[in-house]
């Protein structure tokens, strides 16, 4: 029995540090603007993040966050008072009965003990507020990473897939071609020579339409990334 508690704890105690190794460093997420980008694709992350409305506003919650942590720090002194009171008789001097009023003046502090009790519970709202804006930030990072990669992922496909298109459309018109040229000599039927015409048509539209997903494909990423592609300038961009 204390063999088997042995070993789940063990079990446990390696999950737990397993789980902590793995903590997301969001700072890799998305790296930050002024670091050089690892590759081409994380460069495109980071033009994401610098110009996306989102992410600027994510950002200000959390200076807003910030300051408000600041004022509510400081809102306990709102509701201190200070008084102070000079005996008018004092001022006067000693009257012809002789009376002097004491004492020659008064000083007196009011709080707002309520307030000064509730300081603590404040400042701790104050602090999970921050950190909830802190988290809007790195939520809107891995779904601005994924978003650009993914869209990065779909216009490189789209490349590839207009060469595979205009390569397959070549082989076609080739073939297209030569049956034309057979028919003419009567080698091949009239129905061979419609197939081979509606097979080359058939690879022009399959080509022309895998060009429009590309040009779809750089929209997207045109979106995202707040610049035309055209604008994108780094070492490692393939046109």
């Amino acid at each position: 029995m204390l063999l088997k508690y042995t070993f789940s704890l063990s079990i446990l105690l390696c999950l737990n540090s397993m789980l902590h190794a793995q903590q997301t460093d969001f700072d890799f997420v998305v790296q930050a603007v002024e670091a050089k980008a690892r590759d081409f694709s994380e460069y495109l992350v980071q033009l994401a993040w610098l110009n996306s409305p989102e992410s600027a506003f994510a950002q200000d919650e959390v200076k807003v966050a910030q300051d408000e942590a600041k004022n509510t720090r400081k809102e306990w002194m709102r509701d201190v008072q200070a008084t102070f009171n000079l005996n008018e008789a004092n001022l006067r001097g000693v009257d012809s009965l002789g009376n002097v009023f004491f004492p020659r003046y008064n000083f007196g502090v009011s709080v707002n003990l309520f307030n000064i009790v509730s300081q603590g519970s404040k400042n701790k709202i104050s602090k999970r507020e921050i950190k909830i804006a802190e988290h809007k930030v790195n939520q809107r990072k891995l779904a601005i990473r994924a978003e650009t990669l993914s869209r990065y992922a779909s216009f490189k496909l789209a490349r590839e897939i207009v060469k595979t298109r205009t390569l397959m459309e070549q082989e076609v018109y080739t073939n297209f071609v030569l049956v034309q040229q057979l028919y003419k000599t009567d080698e091949k039927t009239f129905e061979e020579y419609i197939a081979s015409s509606s097979a080359y048509y058939q690879a022009q539209e399959a080509r022309m339409k895998a060009e429009n997903d590309v040009l779809l494909a750089k929209y997207q990423i045109e979106e995202i990334i707040g610049l035309k592609w055209d604008q994108v300038q780094h070492p490692d961009k393939d046109e």
